[in-house]
């Protein structure tokens, strides 16, 4: 193809290489800058690609064309002076991919950016009717619409695969994008159907399958021989283990197998077992029998009495001794030594229970059990006395003879032995508070244990929520009827709001060691209430309070620093703190409870001897404790009449209250008669339900006191 000067501007189609051939078409007027395949080098003056164009000669062929720009340069400047073209027919890709088609059994489409046919493979044309390259969006073909819908959501330059269910088969197709920066944006699409994809699997998975299950069969029958040969002697084993875990050791095990592993098994085994066995009895040994004593342990007891009871008709007697102070023996003699009287006395009564055909136990670190099958409730106290015959000697410890003395415990008629045990333990609590230390159970004491139980619990319960209330009863001048003073109570409610009386809280919380919690409750309340009620005006600024604090408390040794902390903390006037310590608990002596008695002088706080002539100090120890003054019991009060009252203890309290120059304070007073008596004798303090009972510190009766000062100030 020609078209120069010599043409006149006609393009010729010539029909060999050479202009002297025929001219077989002429195309005029002819500008090859129009055509598409100049057009993008125009655009921009750089190496591309042209979009896919029908050629300008005879044939009209599919065609896209490899671009690049020739330049002149004149005087330094460059000018584009035509384009270097190749061109590549399409029909090239098709007959490629058509010999991918018949090697594969797969369809191939090229397809451009507007979703027009590029090439494909196969013996088909790209174009339509018109003459243009077919669309796959109009094509009439359900898989070309679906492929064309698919490329339109095609994620750039990401492969996708698809699957598509025609009427016949399902399809599978594989997009991949083809981009180019020379303006090449292709795609890609390899269609496969299911069948030709699959190939002759399905017929190898038959036979596969029908030799698979052939040869399963063949193993299930071979696996079944050789499981039995191997577990027939483990099920036995496993029989033989379970009959061994039920207790009877002497069960047979299966005999020598000829696999060497299972007779290994079977030997291993038989070894286990006999050291389970000895084990076994070991910690039986250990579970019924004291380490110490060597006597029965608390479960070796119980199940040697059940077995006797059972044997019997008489339900026997039951008796529970335990050694009294046995802590203080082993604070002086120390833990060996305490151990070596336990063993003594274990042998002593094994020679007494044996004589007797009774059963023997050491049930706790100090307690004794003894079971007599054959003794009737009404031997009982017989049988405690000899027992007490038994401790008579001395028993003689690190060369030193040793004085033991115990409480007892006596219970019959249980039908299981611990029922038995916990009655006597029951019993036994209540002897150790007995004067003769025995005590036969009864089932009033189990109740009075659930109930200290309970009241226990409530107390625990009260301490956590804030259910202790202080109530304050006055501390009174008798000559003015005037409270200089209040000695602060601890109150509290059970859950019905009745009050718990003291008497049976305060000894158990002293017992429990919750006493301590309940002091320092106590003492901060009473402090801050008063302190409150002082700043208010509501009572004298030289009010004085008097706080009941337990020997328990004041033996310890922090007791003084925690009180300097509390009067800190509530800035009560440590000069109008009196301290009450009663009597009857001071006759230990214990040198940390005198200590801490001086330092609380030393703080400035005043300390009160509460219940005086009641205990057992009396005035041997007057003159070791650091006292300002004493409380005279109500019992001594309530014994005062005129006719006695020169010779009185209350007239010794007195006149004893000269001699040191302690203070007096009488407890009790509920008559006119006994404050005139109490001041007659030169009491001048007084306390008692004639003035006021414990009341909240608001409620107390200023009207009553009124009408006792008038009293008072007429009989004197």
């Amino acid at each position: 193809m020609v078209k120069d000067i010599g043409t006149e501007d006609t393009l010729n189609v010539y029909a060999s290489d050479t202009r002297e051939s025929k001219v077989v078409a002429t195309i005029s007027p002819y500008d090859p800058r129009e055509r598409p395949w100049y057009q993008p080098v125009r655009q921009q003056p750089d190496a591309t690609w042209s979009k896919v164009y029908t050629n300008a000669d005879e044939a009209q062929e599919i065609t896209i064309s490899a671009l690049s720009p020739v330049f002149q340069s004149l005087r330094g400047t460059r000018e584009l002076i035509g384009v270097a073209a190749i061109d590549v027919q399409i029909d090239t890709f098709s007959r490629f991919l058509n010999d991918l088609d018949t090697t594969h059994s797969a369809r191939v489409y090229v397809v451009d950016e507007h979703h027009e046919l590029i090439a494909q493979s196969g013996t088909g044309t790209i174009l339509d009717k018109s003459g243009h390259r077919r669309s796959l969006s109009n094509s009439e073909s359900p898989l070309l619409q679906f492929l064309s819908q698919s490329i339109h959501n095609l994620e750039p330059s990401a492969p996708q695969l698809l699957a598509f269910d025609d009427e016949s088969t399902t399809q599978y197709i594989m997009i991949s994008p083809y981009q180019s920066d020379k303006r090449l944006n292709w795609y890609v699409a390899v269609v496969i159907s299911a069948d030709d994809l699959m190939g002759n699997i399905p017929v190898v998975s038959n036979r596969m399958l029908w030799a698979g299950l052939i040869l399963g069969l063949l193993g299930l029958g071979m696996g079944i021989v050789v499981l039995n040969r191997l577990t027939v002697p483990l099920s036995e084993t496993a029989e033989a283990a379970k009959q061994i875990a039920n207790g009877s050791w002497d069960y047979p095990l299966p005999k020598r197998n000829r696999i060497s592993e299972i007779s290994q098994l079977l030997q291993s085994f038989s070894s286990m077992r006999s050291h389970l066995q000895a084990s076994f009895h070991a910690l039986r040994e250990q579970l019924t029998r004291d380490n110490l004593t060597k006597l029965y342990s608390r479960q070796g007891f119980i199940e040697t009495c059940d077995s006797l009871k059972a044997q019997q008709s008489s339900s026997g007697t039951m008796m529970l001794l335990g050694i009294n102070q046995f802590r203080d023996i082993n604070d002086s003699l120390g833990h060996h030594y305490g151990d070596v009287l336990l063993t003594i006395v274990a042998e002593r009564l094994k020679a007494w229970v044996l004589a007797e055909n009774g059963v023997l136990g050491r049930v706790a670190g100090d307690e004794f059990a003894i079971y007599l099958p054959s003794i009737t409730a009404e031997q009982q106290l017989c049988y405690q006395h000899r027992l007490r015959q038994v401790f008579s000697a001395p028993f003689v410890v690190a060369g030193e003879p040793l004085s033991v003395n115990i409480s007892i415990g006596i219970t019959s008629d249980c039908a299981k032995a611990d029922t038995c045990l916990r009655n006597a333990g029951i019993a036994l609590s209540h002897a150790k508070t007995e004067s003769n230390h025995v005590s036969i159970y009864t089932p009033v004491m189990a109740e009075q244990s659930k109930n200290k139980t309970r009241l226990l619990t409530y107390l625990r319960h009260a301490i956590d929520h804030d259910l202790f209330e202080v109530y304050f009863q006055p501390l009174v001048d008798i000559r003015s009827g005037q409270p200089f003073g209040a000695e602060a109570l601890l109150r509290l409610r059970d859950h019905q709001g009745q009050f718990i009386s003291p008497l049976d809280f305060i000894p158990l919380a002293e017992s429990s060691g919750l006493i301590k919690a309940i002091g320092q409750h106590m003492a901060a309340e009473a402090m801050q209430t008063v302190k409150t009620e002082i700043d208010k005006g509501a009572l004298p600024a030289k009010f004085q309070l008097h706080i009941n604090v337990s020997v328990l408390e004041l033996s310890d040794g922090d007791y003084v620093e925690q009180l300097s902390q509390l009067l800190e903390r509530t800035r009560f006037p440590v000069s109008q703190l009196t301290i009450e310590v009663t009597e009857s608990k001071l006759a230990d002596n214990d040198p940390v409870l005198l200590d801490n008695m001086s330092l609380i002088k030393s703080l400035g706080a005043s300390i009160a001897i509460d219940d005086f002539g009641t205990g057992y100090s009396s005035l041997a120890y007057l003159h070791k404790l650091p006292f300002d003054s004493l409380k005279i019991d109500k019992a001594f009060v309530d014994r005062l009449t005129r006719d006695n009252v020169d010779d009185s203890v209350v007239a010794a309290i007195t006149k004893l209250s000269k001699s040191f120059g302690f203070s007096l304070v009488a407890e009790g007073v509920e008559t006119q008669q006994q404050a005139e008596l109490i001041q007659s004798l030169g009491c001048h303090h007084a306390q008692g339900y004639l003035f006021s009972p414990p009341l909240p510190i608001e409620k107390w009766p200023s009207v009553l006191w009124d009408d006792q000062v008038n009293s008072l100030n007429k009989m004197a």
